[in-house]
């Protein structure tokens, strides 16, 4: 999709499936800071394949880290375990190999799921992470059982421990269980500076984020809004979902535009709308396949849409309007 980010043109990459992909999210705030440039080849056809997209990161990455790109980039495509802590601030995660592409690519990944210190289950939660958190529930339930079986039971004083200590947790995560708390959120607007951005973990999946002129924007990369060029980010100022959509220059579009969307069609039905035709998108995906220099995972078959041998639908930049 072509926007225009701080007065220069660019574009940006689409899901036409809905998924984790932190490649996606990183490969935008690349894009959005003009660190890299799409393929023209891609830009012309509208279509980008996963193995495309791992040559342009790749370029990125200086050369004795290539190997280690390459061994690692192409398993994001399918996600990446993130093990949130909830007292460490907005960059405090269990250290996984997948997190190794953002500092490869020089920008962080934040989040919002942060827990309050003054709220009284601080001491249970802090330094802990999200499977810490879990297991202690897990245990706790194992207690509270052990206590309904055998209420005299000898470490009964332990086990009701654990019972209210398991049971004090499950509510902060069941509370919490859209992944970002009004403190987390009040912290991140602290964290980042203005026109900084990163990429943000929520609900397990990945946005570009951006904090421009004191409000925090997420970029919106879902399919329906290909052809929508009057919304381009997402306000995040609340918790609880009611969002506010505006235009590339940060502003409210008018009224009408917000039913332009096309909510009921798969991706693959928008973008062969798009196209005109499937038998369009077929082609434009293997003219973008045949003039780049690596061998493409996505094959065609016999049926209208194309097939992935070795990963998902290819991500999808869309063409700018005519």
């Amino acid at each position: 999709k072509e926007i225009k980010f701080k007065e220069r043109p660019c574009h940006i990459l689409l899901q036409n499936e809905n998924g984790p992909c932190p490649l996606l999210a990183a490969a935008n705030v690349l894009l959005l800071k003009d660190s890299i440039t799409l393929p023209s080849n891609c830009i012309g056809a509208g279509v980008i394949t996963i193995d495309e997209l791992l040559n342009v990161l790749a370029e990125k990455i200086l050369t004795h880290h290539i190997q280690e790109v390459m061994d690692l980039f192409p398993t994001l495509q399918f996600g990446m375990d993130v093990n949130p802590k909830f007292t460490d601030g907005p960059t405090g995660v269990e250290y996984t190999p997948g997190l190794d592409a953002f500092d490869l690519l020089h920008m962080e990944m934040v989040h919002g799921w942060l827990l309050d210190p003054q709220s009284p289950e601080f001491c249970l939660v802090e330094g802990r992470t999200y499977n810490q958190l879990i297991n202690a529930v897990i245990e706790g339930n194992d207690a509270g059982s052990t206590l309904e079986q055998n209420p005299n039971a000898p470490n009964h004083e332990e086990l009701s421990t654990k019972a209210n200590e398991g049971t004090i947790i499950h509510h902060f995560l069941e509370s919490s269980g859209h992944q970002l708390t009004q403190y987390g959120l009040t912290v991140l607007h602290e964290y980042l500076k203005d026109d900084q951005m990163a990429v943000f973990f929520r609900n397990n999946h990945f946005n570009s984020l951006i904090k421009h002129q004191g409000h925090l924007y997420l970029l919106i990369t879902d399919i329906g809004y290909a052809s929508v060029g009057n919304i381009v980010w997402e306000k995040l100022d609340v918790i609880d979902g009611d969002t506010e959509y505006v235009n590339q220059e940060f502003q409210a579009p008018p009224p009408m535009q917000h039913h332009e969307v096309a909510h009921t069609a798969t991706g693959e039905q928008l973008i062969a709308n798009d196209l005109q035709s499937q038998a369009d998108y077929q082609l434009a995906l293997q003219l973008s396949q045949e003039t780049t220099s690596t061998p493409p995972t996505t094959t065609n078959n016999s049926s209208s849409q194309p097939a992935a041998a070795a990963s998902p639908p290819p991500l999808v930049a869309s063409p700018p309007p005519a």
